[in-house]
């Protein structure tokens, strides 16, 4: 198996990287990963991954979600109930920051796994495309919503300004293109169209409550382990500047079951443990957003002009 490993950060490019623990991939292979900090930026991420012409068995099981559409166990069923609601206040959020009454939305979707967010686009009126590198998860995508999804390839032959809206949602944290691929969206948006990513927050109260057993981290799956100051100043080294960042507060809900699942907690503690954390969680991220679990980013390029502020979702 072929591995990357870095000896330079890829937000800050410092070299003085420090290793903070070994974890495990609890949900496929069993297998152990260094996570490094960069004492400059602060950015986390995963060294020695799998590259990525390598890393397609790690995703190889019935059980992921995101490309199987899985209903084994409570955890997934209430992942799919959830997703549901969550489904119309992510398109309710994106509408509140493009106009829609001039033209129809052109909106790009990267990692749309098996299509559900592409459908609830497509049902606004938008005009919509995604990408998604899975196969079985694109094919199931494209039945769904009966729009055109591409594989990972196709995002490099867009023309520049091409779309309105560009979507992530928990997609950045697998690629090992990293500053390729914020570059690239940087470019294929329209000059006052906008970034939206979602992603783990590895510096929330749930991902210290749990270290090396948060399920958020995810390794090898997630590359890169973001929390707000150093996804800034990666966007602001590509021209893009966070307008607002959104709170999801259920993620802490979620990914504190699947942690104690991880740490083979029994039924009792697993669920009310995790619903205790999860509450805490959400909580502290009321009175700071910077707490959350996972988070939304709003960005847009940075000479536009925008407005801040913080809001929950």
């Amino acid at each position: 198996m072929t591995t990357i490993t870095l000896m330079k950060c890829p937000v800050c490019g410092a070299g003085n990287l420090k290793k903070i623990f070994d974890a495990a991939d609890h949900f496929s292979s069993g297998e152990m990963f260094p996570i490094y900090d960069c004492d400059h930026c602060g950015f986390r991420f995963t060294n020695h991954f799998p590259s990525e012409d390598t890393i397609g068995r790690y995703y190889d099981s019935p059980n992921y979600i995101s490309h199987s559409d899985s209903n084994e166990g409570l955890v997934n069923r209430l992942y799919h109930h959830f997703r549901k609601r969550m489904l119309r206040k992510k398109v309710s959020l994106v509408a509140s920051y493009v106009p829609e009454k001039d033209s129809p939305i052109r909106l790009l979707d990267i990692g749309c796994g098996t299509g559900y967010f592409l459908q609830a686009a497509k049902e606004r009126g938008w005009i919509v495309s995604g990408i998604e590198k899975d196969e079985k998860a694109r094919e199931n995508a494209a039945i769904r919503s009966g729009l055109p999804v591409h594989d990972e390839n196709n995002l490099w032959e867009i023309k520049n300004s091409s779309y309105n809206v560009v979507t992530l949602w928990h997609v950045l944290e697998h690629l090992e293109k990293l500053n390729e691929t914020i570059q690239k969206i940087k470019e294929i948006i329209t000059p006052e169209g906008i970034v939206v990513l979602a992603l783990p927050n590895c510096r929330s109260y749930d991902a210290r409550f749990y270290k090396k057993w948060w399920a958020a981290y995810d390794i090898p799956r997630h590359l890169w382990h973001f929390s707000p100051g150093p996804l800034e100043k990666l966007l602001d080294k590509h021209g893009l500047k966070v307008i607002q960042k959104v709170c999801m507060p259920l993620d802490a809900f979620y990914i504190s079951l699947l942690s104690e699942k991880y740490k083979g907690s029994n039924f009792f503690i697993r669920y009310g443990r995790a619903f205790g954390i999860g509450t805490i969680g959400f909580l502290c991220s009321l009175g700071n957003i910077e707490q959350s679990s996972s988070i939304i980013y709003i960005a847009k390029i940075k000479e536009n002009k925008s407005k801040p502020d913080n809001g929950n979702l």
